[in-house]
């Protein structure tokens, strides 16, 4: 029998807080039961892709920038403590062209 996961979009609980003086979007998820090696973050100008995989569910969240029309930038951080992920990202107004 092959293994395979359900992936759901339903969320977990999770708080995001923009601080438009610090050009800074911070996401704070709380991902007990799950471990580090069980995290996937992936940050692109456009969003941040968050997924846990924990036995045979994969949970999926997608963040996009707050505001319109900022991106996210190369300024990221992500630190999981005792089942809590927080991750931070930069934001910038994106140029036109």
């Amino acid at each position: 029998m092959s293994s395979s996961s359900h992936t759901t979009s339903r969320s977990f609980p999770m708080r995001a807080v923009y601080d438009c003086a610090a050009d800074q979007l911070t996401v704070v998820v709380d991902a007990t039961p799950a471990t580090v090696d069980d995290i996937t973050v992936t940050v692109s100008s456009k969003q941040i892709q968050l997924r846990i995989d924990h036995g045979e569910t994969a949970f999926e969240q997608t963040i996009t920038p707050p505001v319109t029309p900022y991106v996210f930038t190369d300024d990221r951080n992500a630190v999981y403590n005792n089942g809590v992920l927080t991750i931070s990202v930069g934001t910038t107004r994106r140029s036109e062209r």
